[in-house]
């Protein structure tokens, strides 16, 4: 049993510029990567720079970071840059752009420009300096290693080699208060995915549980808000926030297993978002579980049962019926995907694994 989680994390209002000392500690120069409009509309963008700023910190910026990040936009943002001096990498945005900035940390440290090289493994887990600031509430993504990236060449989604924490966190919700209702809905189904396949999973410890439960806690918390937008306050943003920091830690020492590993087929191949695409297979991976470890996480939700929870996932993550083709693709796309099988902790053939897919419709 190990507990490690090597980013510093500061979760307050006004994070950014309360703790700029730290921020500007990595070196003289930063890269700044993110997508084109949300972080200069919810003013994360204008605190980093300010930030860097008053600190006489030099800057480049790569803004084109698109949803399910390509390794065609890592590659570009490396060759823009490699002869920069650049020192550190500082992410703003969700999972596509903090999980970009670790991969483009790694190009820069060990200047390759073959970006299949990031899924081989690596001999060092090591790149430029990272800084993550969080302005979605799913990811987790600014305390985990992991960096998941869309590879055209071989059709896939899949998570890179090289495990990079970033060194810093700075986390505020005042960012949330400027995503569509329609994104926190889906990147809080994202963190929930994280919380219930952190319990449900082989890797799943004594310390990991604590971490889940507490999760999965806060996350009840939530729930009406998440269906009624008028009931949003700062409050429920924080909390939000909360929620998905505590579900990256938990998927730091856990993984993700078959959620997971099928909604890579749905935002593939129908562009359906992360969070979104997850939710359809939480209700199979928990019907199939042990039941008393699903008792448990419904206790923490507040769900009187599973059907309960069925009824709330399909309407808060807005699940409509899914063709039955895509569905039977992503069981095949992760039947050999020995990883994310094994870290299910209950034995998964073919046919279970099209249980799992298809029981949210076929029940």
């Amino acid at each position: 049993m190990f507990f490690k989680i090597p980013t510093l994390v500061y979760f307050e209002d006004n994070c950014v510029i309360n703790h700029q000392n730290e921020l500007c500690q990595y070196g003289k120069k930063a890269l700044i990567v993110m997508g084109k409009s949300s972080a200069r509309k919810n003013g994360s963008f204008a605190d980093v720079l300010q930030a860097l700023d008053n600190n006489s910190i030099a800057y480049e910026v790569f803004d084109e970071v698109e949803q399910n990040p390509s390794l065609e936009s890592i590659k570009k943002a490396y060759l823009a840059n490699k002869d920069k001096g650049i020192d550190f990498v500082i992410g703003i945005g969700g999972g596509s752009s903090l999980d970009s900035a670790k991969a483009i940390a790694v190009m820069l440290k060990y200047h390759f420009n073959d970006t299949q090289l990031l899924f081989e493994k690596p001999a060092c887990n090591d790149s430029l300096a990272v800084v993550a600031v969080a302005t979605t509430c799913g990811t987790g993504s600014e305390v985990t290693a992991a960096s998941v990236l869309t590879d055209n060449i071989n059709k896939r989604k899949a998570s890179m080699s090289y495990r990079i924490y970033p060194k810093l966190a700075l986390l505020d919700s005042k960012y949330l208060t400027y995503l569509p209702y329609r994104s926190i809905r889906f990147t809080a189904v994202d963190a929930l995915s994280h919380l219930i396949e952190s319990v449900i999973s082989s890797k799943a410890t004594t310390i990991s549980d604590m971490i889940s439960y507490e999760g999965l806690r806060a996350f009840s918390k939530n729930k009406a808000a998440l269906l009624d937008q008028s009931l949003l306050t700062k409050e429920v943003y924080d909390n939000l926030l909360y929620v998905s920091l505590i579900g990256g830690m938990a998927i730091a020492h856990c993984g993700t297993n078959l959620p997971h590993g099928l909604s890579y087929t749905l935002t593939y191949h129908n562009n359906i978002p992360h969070g979104q695409a997850c939710g359809y297979f939480l209700y199979g991976l928990m019907k199939y579980a042990d039941q008393k470890t699903v008792n448990l996480v419904l206790q923490a939700l507040q769900f009187a049962d599973l059907q309960q929870f069925k009824q709330f996932i399909v309407e808060v993550a807005m699940l409509e019926k899914l063709d039955d083709n895509l569905l039977e693709l992503a069981v095949q796309e992760v039947k050999d995907n020995k990883n994310k099988l094994s870290y299910c902790p209950y034995k998964v053939d073919e046919e279970l694994l099209k249980k799992v897919a298809f029981s949210l419709w076929k029940d």
